[in-house]
């Protein structure tokens, strides 16, 4: 009885314990993966099911030590499960539970059919997606967002990565694209760690998501002032060319163009950042009618009108949209920028802002909502941005700027 009672202390005491989700990553239009932080490896299953009840179980199938600041007093674990053979338009429920887990979470997901309306939404640096700017969004709209998309360096220097407590990582797959904050970490490759990704080139982590009506370009890891290489134009002109989605978006962290900080000389390079880039890249966008590329790092949403590679307004060009509002100032004032906001010099009235992106048919439309930084509401956002398009041509709201407050 003895031995009994001490064999069940041990396993008590070694049970794997929540950190963070669990959390929706690698959606697929078959697939998808569940994933969560804990402080034990491979700890953990997931039972899933078209209804409570689940009926299905699936075991880890990667688990990685989390790189994490240098004081970081316990270890994490990044588990990620692998659910396969799902049908599109069907909810799924699914509870992480057992296999060594202190404790059970619970989630469900749906994925959408490629004849639905499609709804994403964005965060990047600085401006992280929130519970409030979510259901601003889907309140507005009308209906639960289909994905996520982070533009990366949703951290800084010394902080964890993620701890996915927002209320809606159990339920909204999350797209992650590299930035160069991973590479400020020991492991330069970080956010593979809490990501599954299919289809990726080894190094630089670009893979392409085929969800809903939409095709996502999660693009090469470009560093500055860098150029692409001509292997991953290649890559990027096999993803645009090879595609029967009705929308195709190309998504990456660091910018094309921009009025912003980084487009100033600096880091004692000879251009500012894009200039190589938009001049290799972005001719492609436009050969095969991609309307959007979306970025981050520049810390400022700005939104040019659309473009050719030098800058040039035209109805068939592409618009680059930079997802952040934060510290970056206005450093330059250029012809091809249609909209450009910042936090605002007062830190009383610091704001940040959301922006979505909503397909239906053959129609397409982008807004941006900015609120306070602080102790916002429902009532408090204020419509920054929106222009129309469908999938070949923008509408004459993209070409033209709307009297509004740039800040």
């Amino acid at each position: 009885m003895l031995a009994l009672l001490l064999g069940l202390m041990t396993v008590e005491a070694t049970a794997g314990e929540f950190v963070g989700g669990p959390y929706l990553c690698n959606p697929r239009m078959d697939g998808m993966t569940v994933g969560w932080v804990a402080d034990t490896a491979s700890a953990g299953q997931v039972e899933y099911g078209k209804t409570e009840a689940y009926g299905q179980k699936a075991v880890i199938t990667l688990c990685d030590r989390i790189v994490q600041a240098s004081k970081a007093k316990t270890e994490r674990f990044a588990c990620r499960v692998r659910l396969r053979k799902l049908t599109p338009g069907v909810t799924y429920h699914y509870k992480v539970s057992g296999n060594g887990m202190n404790g059970e979470r619970k989630g469900q997901f749906r994925i959408p059919k490629r004849t639905e309306p499609h709804l994403t939404v964005f965060q990047t640096d600085d401006c992280a997606l929130t519970d409030l700017d979510l259901q601003f969004v889907e309140k507005k709209v009308g209906r639960a967002a289909d994905l996520l998309v982070d533009g990366g360096d949703t951290i800084q220097r010394g902080k964890d990565y993620y701890d996915f407590k927002s209320q809606f990582y159990p339920r909204l797959p999350l797209v992650m694209l590299q930035s160069n904050h991973e590479h400020d970490w020991p492991d330069k490759q970080a956010n593979l760690h809490y990501f599954d990704y299919e289809n990726r080139t080894e190094k630089n982590l670009e893979h392409v998501i085929d969800y809903g009506a939409v095709r996502w370009i999660a693009g090469p890891y470009v560093r500055y002032s860098d150029d692409f290489s001509k292997k991953q134009l290649a890559w990027i002109e096999e993803q645009l060319k090879n595609t029967d989605r009705t929308w195709k978006f190309y998504a990456c962290h660091h910018i094309f163009f921009s009025d912003g900080y980084h487009c100033a000389l600096r880091w004692g390079t000879k251009f500012g950042e894009g200039v190589l880039r938009r001049q290799s890249a972005w001719p492609l966008f436009i050969k095969y009618n991609m309307p959007i590329a979306f970025n981050g790092h520049d810390h400022v949403y700005q939104r040019t009108f659309p473009i050719d590679k030098d800058g040039n307004k035209t109805p068939k060009g592409t618009i680059n949209l930079d997802l952040a509002i934060g510290g970056s100032v206005r450093r330059r004032e250029s012809p091809w920028m249609a909209r450009f906001y910042g936090r605002g010099k007062d830190k009383a009235t610091h704001v940040t802002g959301v922006t979505y992106l909503y397909l239906d048919g053959d129609k397409g439309k982008a807004e941006f909502h900015t609120r306070p930084k602080k102790n916002a509401t429902l009532k408090d956002f204020k419509l920054a941005d929106r222009f129309t398009f469908s999938p070949t041509r923008f509408n004459t709201d993209a070409m033209t700027i709307e009297p509004r407050n740039e800040q």
